[in-house]
């Protein structure tokens, strides 16, 4: 007795320190029914982003290089000056780039000059090349049209102008395969036929061709590359394309900025990028006296995480603002599709977190398909709000701008400033809490409005709280989605080294010491899992090979892309059961659940075999007691007698 009264209790340090439930977050990630459901929900919004860019190709529609970043860090008019140089630039290009097509189908001077650069000159092979370019019997090339006319083209029809260059270029291509083939027989005939060279110049001249037709190939790669990178960039990329690079990049730079500890940083300078592009005068004189040198944050500080989630929410500015179509069916669908998956991710989440329950993903499915309209319209309803709100003020604004020389406005000014307190506390609600609206539903089974209800509550109620398990889960989400990418990472290159080790050769259209692998795989790195294989460097049936080779990497670097989405939710999932703990007193294992538990795959629990206690025990040895008679009315002032054995509370 004496030492069991020494012995001390232990500690409960996740009762102690709460935050340390986020840390279950990724445990709860790997599972594999939420990466399954992750990655089929990147799968699908990147192919329906595919889609509408391929449509929006047919019709013109397409981004221009840098657009997004000139949109969100310029004004409006300094945007529309820049985008009037931008399609004077490219048309311009290409119409230069035509006229190059055709020069360089006349004289291939490029071409020899890549030639060269690669080893490829000064042989048997460039004589006999010359001399095939010079013949009588060569095709006569079109005609190609001034400058006035090509303008007028590209002016009517850009994508039928750009088509035109293009298979210039291909008949140019076409054209130098065919001469290459020539050159490379004419120049073995002549170095068989030629009398003045022995055996062992004969054998050294053989050697150097077939080097200078290896040299030939990848000059003719080289250029190949150097058009496509050209009509790449007077194209512009697909509307889709150019977000999901802009927002990957500066995914990228936010999660690069919480592992070097950059949380608030270059918050001046996005404060300065913002008050120019909504300057419309230039600004007033600075009358405080104090020098501007004596800032408080250095003018050229990095930016951090919060300076990239602005950032990409600009990006997505630009988006609804320039392709407004394309943003309703996009964000439309791609809301739908995490509306479904996401909302099973989450349901899955809830269980494992609550009850430490697995559920299948058909269960998950049935879950988020009945609870579709909840999960769909909960981030809508404040938005539709903020719109309502906003085209209120916008028509005020109409109806009384230029009334009295705006002092209408003037008068009804406080209505429009509540209905901006509204707007104001709408986004900051669902900028903090909207990512607890889906775990509110997947926990509570409730409705939308239930969501945001609690959402709001939850953060407005404890917001510091709020804020620093959500930093906690960003610190701790990056640390672990720097793992996961490294081990993606490890796999992709192990593969790719030790396949490369028994593939000899093959890879000189793009370099002497290259194999076929880095042809149709080029090499992975940390930064850049899914690499492109340039198909300019390909032959026959190889980019079937490669497209193949590209689907199962797109797969790897997709499954990290869906752990990010998967810790997402469950990280979100534990704020929402500790922040409702916090406030609403609620057990952490209280999950609502509808079906019977056999069907979770729970295990009934054993019944307890410590002995009864003694009052029981003393009950159960009374006689049953005769039912008493009921009586119509309620007896008052009696108090029930306690049963024999029943000790006084507190002995």
């Amino acid at each position: 007795m004496a030492d069991e009264s020494q012995e001390l209790p232990r500690v409960n340090w996740n009762e102690v320190f709460a935050f340390t439930h986020v840390f279950k977050s990724f445990r709860m990630a790997i599972h594999v029914s939420k990466l399954a459901l992750a990655l089929a929900a990147v799968l699908l919004i990147w192919l329906w982003g595919s889609v509408l860019d391929t449509a929006g190709g047919w019709t013109g529609t397409r981004a221009l290089q840098g657009e997004i970043f000139q949109y969100v860090g310029s004004s409006a008019r300094a945007f529309e000056k820049w985008e009037g140089r931008a399609e004077t630039t490219r048309a311009s290009d290409l119409v230069t780039q035509w006229g190059n097509a055709h020069s360089e189908r006349e004289g291939l001077r490029d071409f020899f000059v890549v030639l060269r650069s690669e080893g490829g000159g000064g042989g048997h092979f460039e004589v006999a090349l010359q001399a095939k370019l010079i013949e009588p019997n060569q095709p006569e090339w079109p005609k190609l049209p001034d400058q006035k006319e090509r303008d007028r083209q590209v002016e009517k029809d850009w994508s039928k102008a750009v088509g035109k260059v293009e298979d210039i270029f291909d008949e140019q291509v076409e054209r130098i395969e065919d001469l290459i083939e020539e050159a490379e027989t004419a120049a073995k005939a002549k170095i068989a036929k030629d009398p003045a060279l022995n055996s062992d110049a004969k054998e050294e001249a053989e050697d150097k061709l077939a080097e200078d037709i290896l040299a030939a190939g990848r000059a003719l790669t080289l250029r190949k590359l150097e058009f496509r990178g050209k009509i790449e960039q007077i194209q512009g990329s697909g509307v889709f394309e150019a977000l999901k690079a802009y927002e990957g990049r500066c995914l990228s730079n936010a999660l690069l900025a919480v592992r070097c500890g950059n949380i608030t940083g270059g918050l001046v300078a996005y404060q300065r990028m913002m008050a120019d592009r909504a300057r419309m005068l230039d600004p007033q004189p600075d009358v405080s006296g104090i020098p501007a040198a004596l800032t408080p944050v250095p003018a050229d500080e990095t930016p951090g995480l919060l300076f990239w989630v602005l950032m990409m929410l600009n990006g997505l500015c630009w988006l609804i603002a320039r392709h407004w179509l394309m943003a309703i069916l996009l964000l439309g669908v791609a809301l739908a599709v995490w509306a479904l998956l996401g909302g099973a991710i989450h349901r899955i989440a809830a269980l494992h977190f609550g009850r430490d329950q697995k559920i299948s993903i058909g269960q998950a499915l049935r879950f988020s398909a009945g609870k579709f309209p909840s999960f769909y319209f909960a981030p809508l309803i404040p938005l539709s709000i903020i719109l309502v709100i906003g085209v209120l003020l916008s028509l005020g604004g109409f109806l009384f701008g230029s009334w009295g020389g705006g002092i209408l406005m003037g008068l009804l000014l406080p209505l429009a400033l509540i209905g901006g307190l509204l707007i104001a506390f709408l986004l900051v609600g669902l900028g903090g809490g909207g990512a607890l609206m889906y775990p509110t539903i997947a926990v509570e089974s409730s409705d939308s409005f239930d969501a945001i209800g609690r959402s709001y509550s939850y953060v407005y109620g404890r917001p510091w709280r709020a804020a620093f398990y959500s930093l906690v889960a960003v610190v701790y989400g990056v640390i672990c989605y720097l793992f996961v990418r490294f081990c993606a990472f490890l796999a992709l290159a192990a593969t790719h080294w030790f396949v490369g080790a028994g593939v000899v050769g093959g890879g000189q259209t793009i370099s002497p010491t290259a194999d076929k692998l880095d042809v149709l795989w080029p090499a992975p790195t940390f930064n850049n899992l899914l690499t492109t294989a340039p198909g300019e460097a390909m032959g026959g049936v190889e980019p079937v090979g490669a497209w193949l080779i590209w689907f199962w990497t797109m797969l790897v670097a997709a499954t990290v892309l869906a752990f990010l989405l998967s810790f997402f939710a469950s990280a979100t999932t534990s704020i929402y059961f500790l922040l409702r703990r916090r406030i609403d007193a609620t057990d952490l294992d209280d999950v609502y659940v509808d079906e019977p538990m056999a069907e979770f795959g729970a295990e009934p629990a054993e019944e307890p075999t410590a002995p009864a206690a003694p009052a029981v025990k003393a009950a159960e040895e009374q006689p049953p007691a005769k039912p008493e008679s009921k009586s119509k009315g309620k007896s008052k002032g009696k108090s029930k007698a306690k049963p024999e054995g029943e000790e006084p509370a507190g002995e």
